[in-house]
């Protein structure tokens, strides 16, 4: 039993861990938001106002995001103050995952250090992990999964550690389905190495077809609401057809996740990998070789869920951060056991030259401003120009007044705190694929029904053929002065009030 001392030392180490974390999140408190972040948001917005999802407010991702961001409204509002509730209550959740599993193979020293690198590495900017990409939330569900798996020792798995590791799988996998490749892989793992004493075999397999069952249930129980609402067709459409559309060629996908250039996002957490694959090695070799299967399965189904979309975005390899800080906690358990007493420090200091590291590889994007930060990120000026248009519209549009944006830039609706007249409002489902043509028909009945007083259109989708343009085309002018707002362009309604009042401006000067 770990003497009590010890075990407070721990938590006070946790508490300021956890206080780091918060305060680090504060410092991009005002980025400019990427398009994922904004849209789902907003999406969490209009649940909350009554629209259904899928048939009105459409997405392709299975529902837990969007309820994820309406719950966080309802405690923080909508704002910024959800976001960051958001990102740093994820983070938080996940560091004390990180630590519980680390702490498992290699006792308190491990999942310290396991702590520690997560602190670090869970505000990747290179990554775009300050802010709560759905990867966030995946990260928090699986690393507690992993930790009450590997946490079994001393008999059979219990009813109650079953249900939710069930739970937590299936969480995962209603943010994105491909995690239930990660899912899989620990459970086959498991099973191929029982944890002594549960039971055996048979034993570890009824408790993680439990879990699985669990998991089923839970995807049962949403389509089956969709079903009795009468969205089923939609909901299929959306996270189902979409998907497969969205995708690709799986084979093609895994192929790619092969080449090296696929990788370059992870450049900045080479310190911590270096160190991983160390510790791996050496767990393998003499340390707890069942736990760290079990670590190599997490992993290499964190590389499916990466690699099985096919787009290799570098917020996809967020999923990456808390097996990379688990490994390097277990990594300095097992080196400080396995060193020689004239040099027990090395371990300790190894950890400390790689948290060194890591931080002089983030640091110099802390020092930028909001929106020289977001261009470093995005290697784009596209959200910075999206926020400056959207504080504009903010001030020029009256209430009742709305707009319709042709792109996919949905922080102009999130900082204007203008609703959308449409539910579908990601501009990429409309110009191909399985469901552009019902999609735009029903955005045009939506713009018909109450025309928007401005119609904006994105630079990279304006050239685009589409019936939702055809529409804008025969209704719309250019707005009186300057139409262009970076890379925005903007159309008025002839004969609106909105209309009357931009003749009446200064013209802009560029």
């Amino acid at each position: 039993m770990r003497p009590r001392g010890s075990a407070s030392a721990a938590l006070l180490v946790l508490l300021g861990l956890a206080v780091v974390i918060a305060l680090v999140r504060l410092q991009t408190w005002d980025e400019p938001l990427e398009r994922d972040i904004s849209g789902a948001a907003v999406m969490g917005q209009e649940l909350l106002r009554g629209r259904p999802l899928y048939s009105d407010v459409w997405d392709h991702k299975p529902p837990a995001m969007h309820v994820t961001h309406a719950l966080s409204q309802v405690v923080a509002g909508y704002g910024r103050g959800a976001i960051y509730l958001l990102g740093a209550g994820s983070a938080i959740v996940t560091l004390l995952g990180v630590y519980t599993a680390g702490a498992a193979a290699g006792g308190a020293v491990a999942g310290l250090w396991a702590a520690a690198f997560w602190t670090v590495v869970s505000g990747d900017l290179w990554l775009q992990a300050n802010q709560p990409n759905t990867e966030s939330f995946i990260n928090a569900c699986l690393v507690w999964a992993f930790a009450l798996l590997v946490r079994i020792e001393g008999g059979a798995p219990g009813y109650g550690r079953v249900v939710l590791v069930g739970a937590l799988f299936a969480l995962a996998s209603l943010y994105k389905t491909v995690n239930v490749a990660s899912a899989t892989l620990l459970a086959c793992a498991l099973v191929a190495w029982p944890p002594p004493g549960a039971g055996g075999r048979r034993r570890v397999l009824g408790a993680m077809a439990v879990a699985g069952a669990i998991a089923t249930l839970a995807w049962t129980l949403i389509v089956g609401w969709f079903a009795v609402t009468g969205r089923f067709g939609v909901f299929w459409e959306a996270v189902v057809v979409f998907n497969r559309h969205y995708a690709g060629s799986i084979t093609a996908n895994l192929a790619k996740l092969l080449e090296p250039a696929s990788w370059w996002s992870m450049s900045s957490t080479v310190p911590l990998a270096v160190l991983a694959l160390l510790g791996t090695v050496a767990g393998l070799a003499r340390g707890d070789r069942r736990r760290v299967t079990y670590l190599l399965a997490w992993a290499a189904g964190t590389a499916l869920a990466v690699g099985l979309p096919g787009k290799f975005f570098p917020h996809y390899f967020q999923l990456w951060l808390p097996v990379l800080a688990v490994a390097g906690g277990w990594a300095a358990g097992v080196l400080v056991r396995l060193a020689p007493a004239r040099i027990a420090a090395l371990p300790h200091l190894a950890g400390g030259v790689v948290i060194v590291l890591l931080v002089v590889l983030q640091l110099p994007l802390y020092q930028l401003s909001p929106d020289d930060f977001s261009r470093a990120k995005y290697r784009t000026d596209l959200f910075v120009e999206e926020r400056r248009l959207a504080h504009e519209l903010a001030v020029l549009l009256q209430p009742g007044e709305t707009f319709y944006e042709f792109g996919a830039e949905t922080g102009l609706y999130f900082e204007s705190r203008r609703r959308p007249p449409s539910g579908t409002f990601y501009a990429y489902p409309l110009l191909s694929g399985p469901v552009a043509a019902r999609l735009s028909a029903q955005v045009v009945r939506d713009l018909e029904r109450r025309p928007p007083e401005l119609f904006i259109v994105v630079d990279w989708a304006a050239n685009a053929k589409n019936p939702v343009l055809d529409w804008a085309r025969e209704r719309y002018r250019w707005a009186p002065g300057d139409p262009r707002r970076g890379p925005f362009t903007l159309f008025v309604l002839p004969g609106s009030a909105l209309e009357a009042r931009m003749a009446a401006l200064p013209t802009r000067s560029r």
